[in-house]
């Protein structure tokens, strides 16, 4: 990190990561969705308890669980970071490596549960706006 230098991924250097990325944003997916459990209930509790000495327990160790879950989200994040990918949605286990089409800037896109890189989308646009890597030629 801090190299300024962009990795810059063919779609066969993206599929020989996948292993790896798979399992890291399984992880991101499944930590984020407690993260978001824990602090709808927190929320919830602090609404509802009026100060109560036994829900502030409750809300102070839900608390803790939302910090050690943000650390960890925080730790896939640098690591998928290290290996010069974007993450995109942490829901949707969402994730994105830089490459060039045509020459110009663009992303290999993957989202948990597909099987393969196989589709991409240009660097100005998103998500909606991918297309099957197939009917393209890396500029690479």
């Amino acid at each position: 990190m801090g190299t300024g230098i962009r990795m810059l991924f063919t779609v066969e250097e993206a599929n020989q990561v996948l292993p790896l990325v798979r399992s890291i944003v399984r992880d991101v997916v499944n930590d984020f969705r407690e993260l978001r459990g824990a602090g709808r209930e927190r929320r919830a509790l602090e609404v509802e308890s009026a100060g109560s000495r036994t829900a502030q327990k409750h809300i102070e160790a839900l608390k803790d669980k939302v910090s050690a879950f943000s650390a960890r989200i925080e730790g896939y994040l640098r690591e998928l970071s290290d290996l010069g990918l974007e993450v995109r949605d942490l829901e949707l286990g969402l994730v994105d490596f830089p490459t060039l089409i045509d020459g110009e800037p663009a992303y290999l896109s993957w989202r948990l549960g597909e099987d393969d890189v196989s589709w991409w989308h240009p660097a100005d646009k998103g998500f909606s706006e991918r297309t099957p890597v197939a009917e393209v030629s890396l500029g690479l």
